[in-house]
């Protein structure tokens, strides 16, 4: 089609579609910001003419939150020991070859009807503890038969923390 026509003609045309092909349609670019400041503006103010109440960032409250039990039973082959943020609380003796379940339940009891949302507790053992034993823990703190409500159904399970022990006579105290 373009044979007929010279060649410096030719070249002229190309770099002319080259040209055109380079340049940016502004008015659809308006087109479509116009839109979006419409769109962003109706969002943020229409919402406020109809009374609608979109949640906002949360509004700090005067009082600080209630502090957060962490409540673990360190299970040991001489004993339970209830702790709160690592802080023992109540320490059960072994009575036998059978910890004291019922104390530990009557303790949980006591401090689940003072922070009744509460519902985590730890297990932590020592590697030697029987799974009887851990079955026997987990069914103990969970449900509180005397109630009617659970105690703390939400259960992990860890490794108990190594025994403190006491300075010998030949170690010098800290």
């Amino acid at each position: 089609m373009m044979q007929g026509l010279a060649k410096n003609t030719r070249r002229a045309m190309r770099r002319a579609k080259r040209r055109r092909g380079g340049e940016l349609n502004l008015v659809s670019m308006i087109d479509v910001l116009t839109v979006l400041v419409f769109f962003l503006l109706v969002n943020q103010i229409g919402v406020s003419v109809l009374g609608i109440e979109l949640p906002g960032p949360p509004v700090a409250s005067a009082e600080p939150p209630p502090a957060q039990q962490d409540l673990s039973v360190v299970v040991r082959g001489d004993g339970l020991t209830l702790a709160d943020n690592g802080q023992p609380l109540q320490t059960w003796a072994k009575q036998g070859s059978a910890y004291d379940y019922s104390g530990l339940v009557a303790k949980l009891t006591e401090l689940k009807s003072a922070t009744p949302d509460d519902k985590r507790i730890s297990l932590l053992l020592e590697p030697s503890v029987s799974y009887e034993t851990l079955v026997a823990l987990m069914d103990a703190v969970r449900t509180d038969p005397t109630a009617a409500y659970e105690l703390f159904p939400e259960v992990s399970v860890g490794v108990a923390p190594a025994a403190e022990t006491a300075p010998s006579a030949s170690e010098p105290a800290p």
